[in-house]
């Protein structure tokens, strides 16, 4: 018994792949390494200074920071795949 294949209309569209823009990838793992290496000299050299709380607060800074970068990024590429 062969299988047969599904009717025209039932088969799944395929639509254009577009080529993946590598820079995007490579941009976002700089941003990513760039915030652990600045909060890593923060830790070492700065964060003595100020309290417990101040370096809550400049930690999550640089996380919205971080991540408002990498939305700017990914957002436009994800729309056009859409």
């Amino acid at each position: 018994m062969a299988q047969e294949s599904p009717p025209e209309s039932q088969q799944p569209t395929k639509r254009s792949a577009q080529k993946f823009p590598l820079w995007i990838m490579y941009v976002s793992i700089a941003v990513a390494f760039g915030w652990l290496i600045f909060l890593a000299l923060w830790l070492f050299y700065y964060a003595s200074g100020f309290s417990i709380l101040q370096n809550i607060a400049i930690f999550l800074l640089l996380l919205v920071i971080a991540l408002a970068l990498e939305t700017l990024l990914w957002v436009p590429w994800f729309m056009k795949q859409r």
